[in-house]
């Protein structure tokens, strides 16, 4: 891909919340060297050299602490980019402020829920009161009329209450579910994480869900979902475990929806009601890729490997040339039973996940019980 399909950009890391598996390390206070207004003007100049343009994703942090960023999403949509925005359930999010980004062009918003309640959520989230604001900012979304989507970073803490976090969304109208299976990097913990079988368990769980309730959901540094998706269209059932039967228990009068022909993009379709759609063999630096609050591009928000900083060098050169990139880009260069499988090309599996536990992006998923048909005895 001489284009990335997709470009997560974190304008700060300024947030006034503390939530324990922050990436970011989020402090209250933005910092000194971040990107000036005119350095995202020609960030934006740049990436619109990309063709087709990349969908925008801004981020943080909490984007809404910078004065800026309506201009800065207005530049964009100038630009022809559609661009949409992940912020955190704070009181920033007015719905004077929403209307401003609706005004400016912004497509979509992304809300973070981690519990079905106020206890579980803010818990999480590290600062009481998150739980309420993120259900007003939703209420504000829907006033201004953006669309929205719920993010939840699964853990060992809430798997057990994913059923009742997927029923929050159906119940608020969202237009994705976007689950994204934790990598320890930044406050995260290893031991935050599920267990292999517990992700596959989890991600067969999410086909089902799709067919019972129709929610279009989408997975996070779990790419692995897109394998299950084929497998199960074809009639062929992962090994599951015990937590598995458990959130299938929980289906039983679940909301029904028209059942949805895709749910992790392993087809190369997508179902978004709203224009934003995804792409088939999408991951960390492949068809994607982070720019940080001081300039650095990175493959992934969660592969803390710096390829080049914009200040320095022009972003399409970094992507193209950069090495991480360039190997990154090929599924063949992938170590371990990931180089050996037959879904590496639509999958690879996190290679932000392999780095955190193997010290080397290239290594094969820790977190896949898969075993490729060529392993087999």
């Amino acid at each position: 891909m001489d284009s990335p399909f997709i470009v997560f950009w974190e304008l700060t890391r300024a947030c006034m919340l503390a939530c324990k598996h922050c990436r970011a390390k989020a402090m209250r206070k933005r910092h000194p060297d971040e990107l000036s207004t005119e350095e995202c003007f020609e960030v934006i100049e740049q990436l619109s050299k990309f063709k087709p343009r990349p969908l925008l994703v801004i981020t943080g942090g909490d984007p809404l602490m910078r004065d800026d960023v309506v201009d800065i999403i207005s530049r964009a949509t100038h630009e022809g980019f559609r661009t949409a925005i992940a912020f955190s359930g704070t009181e920033k999010a007015t719905l004077d402020r929403l209307i401003e980004l609706k005004r400016a062009g912004i497509s979509r918003i992304a809300v973070s829920i981690d519990g079905s309640s106020v206890e579980k959520h803010d818990s999480f989230r590290g600062v009481e009161g998150t739980f309420e604001m993120s259900m007003r900012v939703i209420e504000n979304a829907r006033n201004a009329g953006i669309p929205f989507q719920i993010n939840t970073t699964v853990t060992r803490e809430n798997i057990g209450d994913l059923p009742e976090i997927a029923r929050l969304c159906i119940n608020l109208g969202a237009v994705m579910w976007d689950v994204f299976f934790i990598v320890p990097t930044g406050r995260a913990r290893v031991e935050m994480m599920p267990t292999p079988q517990q992700f596959e368990d989890i991600l067969c769980w999410l086909y089902d869900l799709s067919k019972v309730a129709g929610l279009n959901v989408k997975s996070s540094a779990a790419t692995h979902l897109r394998r299950i998706e084929l497998m199960r269209d074809r009639g062929e059932m992962p090994e599951v475990g015990e937590l598995y039967r458990y959130l299938v228990s929980k289906l039983e009068n679940f909301p029904t929806g028209e059942g949805r022909k895709i749910v992790a993009g392993g087809h190369g379709r997508s179902l978004s009601t709203d224009g934003i759609r995804r792409a088939v063999s999408v991951t960390d630096g492949r068809g994607m890729f982070f720019i940080s609050h001081t300039g650095d591009v990175y493959p992934s928000g969660f592969l803390p490997i710096v390829a080049g900083n914009v200040r320095e060098r022009k972003i399409s050169e970094i992507y193209q040339k950069s090495e991480i990139f360039v190997n990154l880009r090929d599924p063949d260069r992938l170590e371990g039973k990931c180089g050996v499988c037959e879904y590496r090309a639509i999958c690879g599996g996190s290679r932000a996940r392999a780095y955190a536990i193997h010290g080397n992006y290239l290594a094969e998923e820790p977190c896949c019980i898969y075993t490729p048909k060529i392993l087999r005895g």
